[in-house]
């Protein structure tokens, strides 16, 4: 399908595009770009990617695809420098791999080849970083959102769901607004919520005096829950901030849904039959999810 890659950022995401890719077709040629080409060696030399360099001195000269698979917010300058490259072949195609979408394509979508640019975002990943992390079947099994925009071809789309299927994932097409209030929802709000336990677990813990030995309190409940707070500060405040109208919404529903459990534990909706009801019909509700 492509024949030349260049991948910003191979992380975890960007690096199991690369060992995905690789492992597809090795007649693939695959180049790196990261802050520091020194850390990317580990994947020169397991034969993961053909070159690494830094990214100020990317090429793109003959690349059919290339992948932003930075933090969001910088992954904005570095998709609109590469749209705008003169050596930016017309038929190459721009992806990236970020959690907010809409205003990543409303970014781009003044530039000249602004219909280059299609918005990916693979619902697979870890809390854990870095090259090291990366797998070659992360994304099997995985949804890829992609979001396209008024500017993308079909052709350009198709080829797009085709190299993620793949790398064994299944695509699903939505707006980028849409993919935004609904990552909201069940991803975004989801993090800052685990933030928040860990953050009153330990207000908690600093009142005891003496204090007290927690970890065997500390269940894997606890653990599973709060697992995800240990993603990346960088990359979970750029979304914060480019998706904050929406996780806004979703966490003053959550605090309205906190109050009505704190009511209904209380008593005051009709006792101890209401928490078994709520929690009921909680558990119907994740039960179909799976």
């Amino acid at each position: 399908m492509f024949k030349k890659i260049a991948v910003f950022g191979p992380g975890l995401l960007g690096g199991s595009i690369c060992r995905g890719i690789r492992r597809a077709d090795l007649g693939v040629s695959i180049a790196a770009y990261g802050r520091d080409a020194g850390r990317l060696k580990p994947a020169l030399d397991e034969g993961i990617v053909d070159s690494v360099d830094v990214m100020s001195r990317a090429s793109l000269a003959g690349v059919d695809l290339a992948v932003v698979a930075t933090p969001v917010d910088s992954s904005i300058d570095i998709i609109k420098r590469i749209l705008e490259s003169e050596d930016l072949g017309p038929s190459a195609i721009v992806i990236d791999v970020g959690s907010v979408k809409e205003k990543v394509v409303r970014s781009v979508a003044g530039l000249e080849r602004a219909g280059r640019f299609i918005g990916c975002h693979p619902m697979a990943g870890s809390e854990k970083m870095g090259f090291q992390h990366s797998r070659h079947d992360l994304f099997n099994g995985a949804f890829v959102i992609i979001t396209p925009h008024g500017g993308n071809s079909e052709v350009d789309i198709r080829r797009v769901r085709e190299l993620w299927e793949r790398l064994g994932a299944t695509t699903f097409v939505v707006t980028p607004d849409e993919h935004d209030i609904i990552a909201a929802y069940t991803s975004h709000m989801p993090h800052m919520a685990a933030s928040a336990m860990v953050r009153v677990f330990d207000n908690f813990r600093s009142t005891l005096l003496p204090a007290a030995e927690m970890a065997p309190f500390i269940g894997r409940g606890f653990l599973d829950v709060t697992r995800i707070s240990s993603g990346s500060p960088d990359m979970w405040r750029d979304i914060a901030a480019l998706n904050r109208e929406h996780i806004i919404a979703a966490l003053d529903h959550m605090i309205q849904e906190l109050a009505l459990l704190r009511r209904t534990i209380a008593g005051s909706e009709g006792g101890e039959s209401d928490v078994h009801t709520y929690l009921a019909r909680a558990k119907v509700i994740r039960d179909g999810l799976k």
